[in-house]
């Protein structure tokens, strides 16, 4: 298993990014792999723009009222991110099949909690995937490259 055949998956509840290890023949030995970013997906459904359009319904809240009450939409954003953890580990499942033989899963907790139970098959079959519960959905590849290599991950 070399890092050059290593995924990245870095992921938040509205996008995922997936990164393939490319070696570079012009660098020194220990620097010899960089991120190339092979694929950008995005949860409209999770974004804010995405939240208002489906919350079409009034909340329920009244100024006056004593005590308010919930129009249950935090089950429904979970079911969201659940759905798109899903779409996630099918992207991965294709890569894994194509390119990749492991895998690196950066998520922010929540969401890594989703990806880990939709990417049980993967494991199952013996992919070998390290995770790291941080979001580090907004760093270029490079500033990602630092913090892998920082906690040893690539």
């Amino acid at each position: 298993m070399t890092n050059a055949n290593r995924c990245v998956v870095v992921a938040d509840g509205a996008h995922a990014r997936f990164l393939l290890a490319e070696p570079r023949a012009d660098l020194p030995v220990r620097q010899t792999l960089r991120l190339v970013e092979n694929l950008h997906m995005e949860n409209p459904e999770h974004t804010l723009k995405g939240r208002r359009d489906a919350r079409k319904i009034k909340s329920g809240r009244d100024e006056r009222a004593p005590h308010s009450y919930t129009d249950h939409r935090n089950p429904h954003d979970l079911e969201l991110m659940r759905r798109f953890a899903g779409r996630v580990a099918e992207q991965l499942s294709s890569m894994l099949a194509k390119q990749a033989t492991d895998v690196v899963l950066v998520a922010e907790p929540h969401m890594l909690g989703l990806l880990r139970a939709a990417i049980e098959p993967v494991v199952k079959s013996g992919v070998p995937v390290q995770e790291l519960a941080r979001d580090y959905t907004w760093c270029t590849s490079v500033e990602l490259e630092r913090h892998l290599a920082d906690n040893k991950l690539l």
